[in-house]
């Protein structure tokens, strides 16, 4: 089973993930919004054994703040992600375009193409997350 959820929208995210793994969390996680709450956030989600995607770029010099006793007893596999590279830009539009996850749920806003300055602005404040440009 695969779920998003908008850190916006979901007060407690871990909570929720627990409470529809009997308790356990996910067994992967992927953080696409690059704000560093909410990768302590994806790793708080994530059951024993778990894979932990940091998608998401963070600003310059911020840090997260991860408990050892859950990396180190619960043998979690941390993976910052750098998606600019030719190979995962392949593979991730092949898994967009698969259409298995529910990726329109990472969108927040969706701008025209006019908007392009402001939502720049916007997304260095941190007002929006994914914006989809549309012409």
């Amino acid at each position: 089973m695969a779920q998003t959820f908008n850190h916006h929208q979901v007060d407690d995210i871990p909570a929720t993930v627990k409470n529809l793994t009997d308790g356990w969390g996910a067994d992967v996680v992927v953080e696409a919004t690059g704000s560093p709450p909410v990768w302590e956030t994806a790793i708080a989600c994530a059951r024993p054994g778990a894979t932990v995607n940091l998608f998401g770029g963070c600003p310059r010099n911020t840090t997260i703040t991860v408990n050892t006793e859950q990396l180190h007893y619960s043998e979690l596999t941390l993976k910052g992600v750098f998606h600019s590279t030719p190979h995962y830009v392949r593979e991730a539009l092949n898994l967009l375009s698969s259409n298995t996850l529910p990726f329109e749920l990472l969108i927040s806003d969706h701008q025209p193409l006019t908007q392009l300055e402001q939502v720049f602005q916007d997304m260095k404040h941190r007002r929006v997350v994914k914006v989809a440009m549309q012409p």
